[in-house]
């Protein structure tokens, strides 16, 4: 009988060859555009495969070299199974191609570094969302554990999370910007490993957002003229808006820029001194009576709407001085008459905040009295303000 060589049809080779993306809709992405799926899973690179075998998610490095001698001759040594975690389909038992070098034996294993972290198992992509999560809500971890729970079926553990923001590769661009030379400076209280520190912020008014902030130990008018000095170099110095204390004062005035006093703060002050003397003096009610109707002028000088108006209040209360209450007194010739100037800045010129409201309103959308007193590291502190701070530039920045 003679002997023929048959060919196999070639219809039994040109069905569908099946991948991964067939059996896990998420990994969709590896079969039509890396670049797509690089933007929500990693910088995916063209060195590595992505597949599905014996029922788990397969990855092999297409390129190989020596990690040891720089050998590319190597040969497939088996696999190893690494649990990671993915968006949407939480943990999963993967499957990593290890090979061995020809030439010196040593063991290498797939590149994944496009995907996930060393010694981690959370890829990218949740890393990504918890940063994102964080930034966006109040930033209760445990309120994050449960979306990520709730809605892509992802397990872990309140440390990971913390862990997550702690060393995210996130940072804010601060530097090179181009400010407006228009500044609101204030500093706000955190509790770092029991003990209270200042994070001193420079508000810039005209793109609406924090450009510049440092964690101290001291209010110092040292401490204070080094971070201005530092960050207003090269920049635009028109006028600086604070609260009354005098180490910031003091430090405003060796950089050389124009100082406005809060108004909110100022009224704070007076109202405050009025009534320490009364407690203090026990007035009668006919004296009573007095430092109300002079009362009345201060504020009315704080408030003018232009210039014009506030310095005719001042005169006439200069004019009556001998007949002011102690009280009243003290305030127009230790006050008022010394700090005119930083108290009217805002009437010569529109730009100039007369209020440090705006920066007030962004430490209480970012660092609330309710997660400002948990914090044990400098680098911890200053992560978890930036990612908020990020969200707040989304929404409020005027770039």
């Amino acid at each position: 009988m003679t002997k023929r060589n048959t060919k196999a049809s070639d219809s039994t080779l040109t069905g569908k060859q099946y991948k991964l993306s067939d059996f896990i809709p998420e990994f969709a992405k590896f079969r039509s555009n890396d670049m797509e799926f690089s933007s929500k899973y990693g910088n995916i690179d063209d060195n590595l495969y992505q597949s599905f075998k014996r029922g788990k998610i397969y990855f092999k490095s297409i390129k190989v070299r020596c990690t040891k001698c720089k050998h590319d001759k190597v040969r497939m040594n088996g696999v190893v199974e690494r649990k990671l975690i993915f968006l949407n389909i939480g943990m999963q038992t993967c499957l990593v191609q290890l090979f061995k070098c020809k030439k010196c034996g040593a063991t290498i294993s797939t590149d994944l570094s496009s995907i996930v972290r060393l010694n981690s198992n959370i890829t990218y992509p949740v890393t990504e969302h918890v940063i994102h999560l964080y930034s966006f809500f109040t930033g209760s971890l445990h309120k994050i554990q449960k979306s990520l729970k709730v809605e892509h079926n992802i397990e872990i553990s309140h440390q990971s999370v913390e862990n997550i923001i702690l060393f995210s590769d996130f940072e804010l661009e601060l530097d090179n910007w181009s400010l407006s030379g228009y500044y609101i400076f204030d500093a706000l209280w955190v509790r770092k490993d029991g003990e209270w520190w200042y994070l001193i912020c420079l508000f810039d008014v005209k793109i609406n957002t924090i450009v510049a902030r440092s964690l101290v130990k001291s209010e110092s008018t040292e401490t204070i003229y080094k971070f201005l000095s530092k960050t207003l170099s090269n920049q635009k110095k028109k006028c600086i808006t604070t609260d009354l204390k005098p180490e910031y004062r003091l430090a405003i005035d060796r950089i050389n820029i124009d100082h406005q006093f809060c108004l909110f703060h100022t009224k704070q002050k007076i109202y405050r001194d009025i009534n320490d003397y009364i407690d203090e003096n026990n007035p009668s009610e006919e004296e009573l009576k007095i430092i109300t109707q002079y009362k009345s002028p201060i504020y009315y000088l704080i408030d003018a709407n232009n210039l014009e108006t506030s310095k005719t209040i001042k005169n006439e209360l200069i004019d009556r001085s001998d007949d002011l209450p102690e009280c009243i007194h003290e305030i127009l010739w230790e006050f008022i008459v010394p700090y005119f100037k930083h108290l009217t800045r805002h009437l010569e010129d529109s730009n100039i905040e007369s209020t440090s409201n705006k920066l007030e309103n962004c430490f209480l959308k970012n660092f609330n009295k309710s997660t400002k007193k948990i914090y044990k590291s400098e680098n911890g502190i200053l992560k978890r303000f930036d990612l908020k701070l990020s969200n707040w530039n989304d929404d409020n920045a005027h770039w």
